[in-house]
């Protein structure tokens, strides 16, 4: 438990003290440098998309023109801004006859056309391919766009698919005895409830809602542990406390353990690791301003190269100049 607590009292220190304090000094220190990455790094993942769109609708289109697939890319993309416009200026359809023009639109769309829609919507929104999707996962999404995109109803699953009847009643398990658990329940509500414990900590309060949890579920051997726990913190252990318990509770102190010390680990090889008591960060400073400018360096080159790329491709194409005729040499 003093191995425990120790370690316990590091993470704390840890995440109340070192990471904060880090985190505002990187902020005041580096906040101009912070805000140019994040900046970079915001435009390469937009360039990538858009290079990555290009080479899919390449792909599907079955094209040999970057070029062209690129055109057909930026219509793609402009095209719902184009549509907002002019339905904006577009008078709205009269309330009456909303639901009519609704129920003909629907008639009109026939089983092609759903499934026409549906492919556009898995490759435009969802970057899928229906052709690389399997019978059974095109059937499931095709019903699920059809009831929440086209209004239309969900069709009645297949019968392998349907959910199994579930029996009348289940065998329960055997219960424990009612009477220990609201045995050690009562004893362990006059140590740990919130009106009659003086000192109101996370570790108690912790403890507290696991005797919550395993009274509900029944379990005598949980409420048992919690109640040997409690007898070691206030050192009131003695003949009604058995081996058992004991066993228990070290294993719980034992798994607990290794659980903070595997998180130290991890957290030791953080740069904040005793940064509030650091007094020289001048070395911290170096090492950080060095690896943020490395990385940003390595971000605008991206940037660059992307940018040339996508600039490559909205290129008109140039027109082959026409040959010259020769003229006929008529000297002698």
């Amino acid at each position: 438990m003093d191995k425990l607590e120790k370690a316990r009292a590091e993470w704390r220190r840890f995440e109340r003290e070192d990471q904060p304090a880090f985190q505002r000094w990187k902020a005041a220190t580096l906040g101009p440098l912070m805000s140019r990455l994040r900046e970079v790094e915001a435009l390469v993942r937009q360039k990538e998309m858009l290079v990555q769109e290009v080479e899919l609708e390449m792909y599907l289109s079955g094209s040999q023109s970057y070029r062209a697939s690129y055109a057909r890319v930026e219509k793609r993309r402009n095209a719902p801004a184009e549509e907002a416009g002019s339905r904006g200026k577009e008078s709205p359809p009269p309330e009456e006859s909303r639901a009519d023009w609704s129920e003909e639109e629907e008639e009109e769309l026939d089983q092609f056309t759903q499934e026409l829609l549906f492919e556009e919507f898995l490759r435009t929104f969802l970057g899928m391919n229906p052709d690389r999707m399997s019978d059974r996962q095109y059937t499931k999404m095709f019903a699920d766009f059809k009831a929440n995109v086209l209004g239309r109803e969900r069709p009645e699953p297949p019968p392998d698919e349907r959910r199994r009847p579930e029996p009348d009643f289940a065998p329960e398990p055997p219960k424990p005895p009612a009477d220990r658990v609201k045995e050690l329940y009562r004893l362990l509500v006059r140590r740990l409830h919130p009106d009659m414990r003086a000192h109101n900590n996370a570790e108690v309060s912790a403890i507290w809602h696991d005797v919550q949890e395993a009274y509900s579920a029944g379990n005598v051997e949980r409420l048992e542990m919690l109640l040997a726990f409690t007898d070691i913190q206030s050192n009131t252990t003695g003949e009604h406390t058995s081996l058992f318990q004991m066993q228990s509770v070290l294993a719980e102190l034992r798994s607990a353990f290794t659980a903070v010390q595997r998180t130290l680990r991890s957290a030791k090889k953080d740069l904040a690791w005793n940064f509030a008591r650091l007094s020289n960060r001048s070395k911290l400073e170096a090492r950080l301003r060095q690896e943020m400018e490395t990385t940003l360096m390595w971000h605008e080159d991206q940037l660059r190269q992307l940018e040339a790329l996508i600039a490559q491709w909205a290129k008109p194409p140039q027109r082959r100049r026409a040959p010259k005729a020769k003229q006929a040499d008529f000297s002698f």
